[in-house]
């Protein structure tokens, strides 16, 4: 296996923008951090409720309907899934909210990186 360490415009503006934001900015930056954390989270919660849904499904026994075990439990998947998405949706919107404080500095990075690569 091989690993390639070249540095790239798009990575070392991300890396320009994360110190910046570091600096300048430390609630914004611990905020798209927990937010980061947060979303994979979600994203983990929503596939464990979507595999205990298929093992619902596969040890159910006969007609779907008719087992009120798997009743119960889809519907409690379904509300658990639908508290998760809430949370999703809510943490989209405040991460549009560091987004657009992280785009003014996105100019900085841009500059930060042009000078790298210009000296290069």
């Amino acid at each position: 296996t091989m690993v390639n360490f070249t540095v790239t415009r798009g990575s070392l503006q991300t890396q320009c923008l994360n110190q910046v934001l570091r600096a300048e900015r430390p609630d914004v930056d611990q905020k798209r951090t927990d937010l980061l954390k947060l979303q994979g989270e979600f994203a983990h919660r929503l596939l464990q409720l979507e595999n205990d849904l298929l093992d619902a499904l596969n040890k159910a026994e006969g007609s779907l309907l008719d087992d009120n075990k798997v009743v119960g439990q889809l519907e409690t998947l379904k509300s658990e899934a639908a508290d998760v998405q809430k949370k999703v949706a809510e943490t989209d919107a405040v991460m549009a909210e560091v987004q657009a404080v992280s785009n003014e500095y996105q100019p900085l990075a841009v500059k930060c990186s042009s000078i790298y690569f210009t000296l290069q």
